[in-house]
């Protein structure tokens, strides 16, 4: 069944909102944007309650003044729409300055390219964001 105009418009507008507080690493805000029994899973690690899932988002550095990066921000290059989701290619963007999943701070502003698919409920919180994150340009 084709996704009407005014479904793909929700979807952008609450993609949009759950972008704009990542950007300004307002993490009361992401977590505004989860629906209480949402889960995150990225790069097929999961994060299966809003504990888990805040940590996530501090580890990357969106919490402003610890992570892994530091200015970081995302950026949509493309969507996509399935049934019930809408996809996005993209890029997270930032100086890395400590270690992350195992890998030591390279000091280097760095782009790190990402694919990601968000689910929203009719309640207009995200119920899952699978991220999958290509990490190559931290080891190169």
């Amino acid at each position: 069944m084709p996704i009407s105009e005014n479904e793909k418009a929700r979807r952008r507008a609450l993609l949009k909102n759950h972008y704009d507080v990542e950007n300004d690493h307002d993490i009361d805000g992401i977590m505004a944007t989860f629906s209480p029994d949402g889960e995150m899973l990225y790069n097929r690690i999961p994060f299966t309650n809003p504990e888990s899932i805040r940590y996530a988002h501090g580890l990357m550095g969106f919490f402003g003044t610890e992570g892994a990066f530091e200015d970081l921000h995302n950026t949509i290059d493309g969507e996509h729409f399935t049934d019930d989701e809408i996809i996005v290619e993209g890029r997270a963007c930032g100086k890395h300055v400590g270690e992350f999943q195992g890998i030591e701070a390279t000091g280097r502003n760095v782009e790190l390219p990402f694919v990601a698919f968000y689910h929203f409920d009719k309640t207009d919180k995200l119920v899952s964001e699978r991220v999958v994150m290509n990490l190559g340009v931290l080891v190169t």
